[in-house]
């Protein structure tokens, strides 16, 4: 079954555009203990990470994350954006490696 879409709004439906403030930056160690690299932000628009490696870094958003339970593998020297047009996650973001340690740049932005 396919979705449907109206491509001629009222001026009542229309929604305005989503504006957000620049990316804020921060540099986290993942290993193999899962951790919460970006805490649940109301306020967040987006988030993204490079995996600046050596290590496959695992991410699932919520708080449990393991290497057989992650929605994303991101290899060294991979970027990860969230989905620019799905709904705003707010949640926990969660990494985890499967062996070794990598250094990764998160970074949120907020509305």
């Amino acid at each position: 079954m396919g979705a449907l879409y109206n491509l001629n709004p009222t001026q009542s439906q229309q929604q305005p555009p989503l504006s957000r403030n620049a990316k804020t930056p921060v540099t986290v160690s993942v290993t193999t203990t899962a951790s919460v690299a970006l805490a649940a932000n109301a306020s967040r628009a987006n988030f993204s990470f490079y995996n600046a490696g050596p290590a496959t870094v695992f991410m699932r958003e919520g708080s449990t994350v393991t290497p057989l339970l992650h929605e994303q593998p991101v290899p060294a020297g991979y970027h990860y954006d969230s989905e620019p047009s799905a709904f705003r996650y707010t949640g926990a973001v969660s990494l985890v490696t499967a062996s070794g340690t990598a250094s990764v740049m998160m970074s949120e932005a907020t509305v």
